[in-house]
């Protein structure tokens, strides 16, 4: 029986009221466990080139995170509606995926951890985890030399993956591997 995402996110959701549990997945990430992070337009892309801008994977300012999914777990579809919810149109347009692996963030001197949102209601994520990069930035102040390299390192390794079609509620481009 094939589920449709928000039928499993309702059952799902329900299991986890049963349970009283912050941890729904588990805390471990696996070696090759894909995670997503979803690219907006302009700030994330060099359109005349077609990749992924550093600051795709850059923590914002007082906080060493940068919110991504646990892709092994969830689907594209889920968090491409994410993605437009949080986005900002003519200013921050949703415009596909940055997907990397746990090893891949490992070899980039990060770490990640499980964060889940359970409030508000509407917010709940239990998808959600944070890249950790290891300093915390100051708004204004350039960053250290091997902070960048560590964000630099990130975008290279993460395969970029346009929307073919944006507007849509449904992932319509390649499969994410």
């Amino acid at each position: 029986m094939k589920l449709r995402p928000l039928k499993f996110l309702t059952l799902l959701l329900n299991w986890i009221k049963r349970r009283k549990s912050t941890q729904i997945l588990p805390q471990s990430f696996g070696y090759s466990e894909k995670i997503i992070r979803s690219v907006y337009s302009p700030i994330n892309i060099n359109k005349n080139k077609g990749t992924l801008n550093s600051n795709t994977f850059r923590t914002p300012p007082n906080k060493d995170e940068v919110s991504v999914n646990r892709l092994d777990y969830t689907n594209a579809n889920f968090c491409k509606n994410i993605s437009k919810a949080n986005q900002s149109v003519g200013q921050r347009d949703y415009f596909g995926f940055a997907v990397i692996s746990k090893f891949q963030i490992e070899l980039s001197n990060c770490g990640i951890v499980y964060t889940p949102i359970l409030k508000p209601k509407e917010k709940i994520n239990i998808f959600h985890s944070d890249i950790k990069i290891g300093y915390i930035p100051e708004r204004g102040k350039e960053l250290p030399s091997e902070v960048s390299k560590k964000i630099n390192d990130l975008t290279k390794l993460a395969r970029f993956y346009i929307d073919p079609n944006p507007n849509s509620n449904y992932w319509e481009g390649n499969d994410l591997t």
